[in-house]
């Protein structure tokens, strides 16, 4: 059956197929459109959100339940030395730029979680903050992400 017969058979007029394929092409090209501007989130910033959920809920943030748990024999960072990477967080940022690498290159010189939990601990100890809050005030989404990247990447702990 050819597709006038098929048509005229069942009354079907192609003006409205044709309306039909131009809006659905129009209402997907609004969506796209929609997505660039960030009215409708696209699924990487869906994923990025997760994961910055899952970095804001990390446990190592939360230096004493992640501590109480670690096992006996686990490194841990000095006091000196945790005071050390503090001020370099600390001098990393400024009024208006932050010295994004001397962050990153903070975490990546941890070797573990329970290091940036001690890290945390010795903020929170040294500066009277919360370190994510603190991060949170200072990098955007995708420098947070980085940072998640880096902590993600190091075991939770590791015998002395």
């Amino acid at each position: 059956m050819e597709l006038k017969e098929w048509q005229m058979k069942n009354n079907i007029d192609p003006n409205v197929i044709i309306k039909g394929v131009v809006t659905l092409a129009g209402l997907y090209l609004v969506y796209k459109v929609l997505q660039k501007v960030g009215v409708v989130p696209t699924a990487a910033a869906n994923q990025a959100q997760q994961n910055l959920q899952q970095l804001e809920a990390a446990n190592y943030w939360d230096y004493n339940n992640f501590l109480a748990t670690a096992p006996p024999g686990h490194a841990l960072l000095t006091q000196a030395g945790a005071a050390a990477y503090v001020n370099d967080l600390w001098d990393a940022t400024g009024t208006f730029n932050d010295d994004e690498e001397a962050i990153y290159g903070v975490f990546r010189a941890m070797r573990t979680q329970s290091q940036v939990a001690a890290l945390s601990k010795r903020f929170n100890q040294l500066k009277s903050k919360d370190l994510y809050g603190y991060l949170n005030d200072y990098l955007n989404e995708a420098e947070l992400l980085k940072v998640k990247a880096i902590i993600d990447q190091k075991p939770k702990y590791f015998p002395l």
